[in-house]
């Protein structure tokens, strides 16, 4: 992920120890990219989580602290433009109306979006363990059951419009 126009992040899973070489590994797989320094590693445990409660009194939770996916899917963020969207929809309508905008906001914001947010986080979750399932046993039923699904045109919209709006939009 770009950080400025000399800067960049980059997010990747291994197994194992924490004490990877990058350095190594940049050596080994980029042939196209000058890479001047690196910078500092960080590192911690991949765990998909969805909170109980979305709201405490009128706080309410966004981003990661609600819905926690592997960083590899992609779509943490696409999960929380979405939940913002839901608010900004549930302001409106209220504000429009002539309604208070007071806590009852978060608890019709929680109705809407859970569900919808615990199916597609399990859903990715579900995905990567399948990712690690298959890595495990060298099996290759994900590579080619990924070849036959990528040659399916309408399988292929109903992924990208799941990823972008999300499974029950």
């Amino acid at each position: 992920m770009p950080i400025s126009e000399t800067e960049t992040s980059v997010v990747f899973s291994a197994r194992g120890s924490a004490n990877i070489d990058l350095e190594k590994i940049n050596k080994k797989f980029n042939k196209k990219y000058k890479i001047i320094k690196f910078g500092k590693k960080s590192y911690f445990k991949l765990k998909s989580t969805n909170l109980r409660t979305y709201y405490h009194q009128n706080i309410l939770a966004f981003g990661d602290q609600l819905h926690r996916v592997h960083p590899l899917a992609g779509q943490g963020f696409n999960m929380t433009i979405r939940d913002v969207s839901v608010l900004l929809r549930l302001i409106k309508f209220k504000s429009a109306h002539g309604l208070d905008l007071d806590h009852s906001i978060c608890s019709a914001f929680e109705k809407e979006t859970r569900h919808k947010n615990y199916l597609f986080s399990n859903g990715i979750d579900f995905v990567y363990e399948f990712f690690n399932l298959d890595s495990k046993i060298k099996g290759s039923v994900l590579v080619k059951s990924l070849q036959f699904l990528g040659k399916n045109n309408y399988i292929n919209n109903f992924f990208t419009k799941s990823a972008d709006r999300g499974i029950l939009n």
